[in-house]
């Protein structure tokens, strides 16, 4: 993690189409963002298996972001050769790599409160865990 003005811009655009993702993965479970009706956001916390479900939905459009910049998968990371060991199905990452999506996926209501957006189950959705 680096303050934004040390990103390079490919990873502000990564950042980007991140946050653009939200509302879409919020659906996928159930959800959708809300602007807050407050001044402070309701907090929000998302059930184990939404986090799981949040964090492979990051990868795989991870994977097709990095594909589509012509990243190609390798054995080592190579920023200058666009190499990753990454570009391979979630379950293949190791658990270090996929806690980086799943603390991404668990700020998804920070991220949201910082732009006055709160995090709602769809009235009549149960959370997945009691799917």
């Amino acid at each position: 993690m680096q303050p934004w003005e040390e990103l390079a811009e490919d990873l502000r655009e990564s950042n980007r189409q991140q946050t653009d993702d939200i509302a879409a993965k919020l659906r996928a479970i159930g959800c959708e963002p809300r602007a807050a009706a407050g001044p402070q956001p309701v907090a929000f916390v998302f059930t184990q298996a939404e986090v799981e479900k949040l964090t492979a939905m990051e990868h795989e459009r991870w994977v097709a972001e990095r594909r589509a910049a012509g990243w190609v998968a390798g054995p080592e990371r190579d920023t200058e050769r666009k190499i990753t060991p990454y570009l391979v199905p979630y379950a293949e990452l190791p658990e270090e790599v996929k806690e980086w999506d799943r603390q991404a996926a668990r700020a998804i209501p920070e991220v949201l409160a910082a732009a006055g957006f709160e995090a709602h189950r769809l009235s009549g959705q149960s959370t997945m865990a009691e799917r």
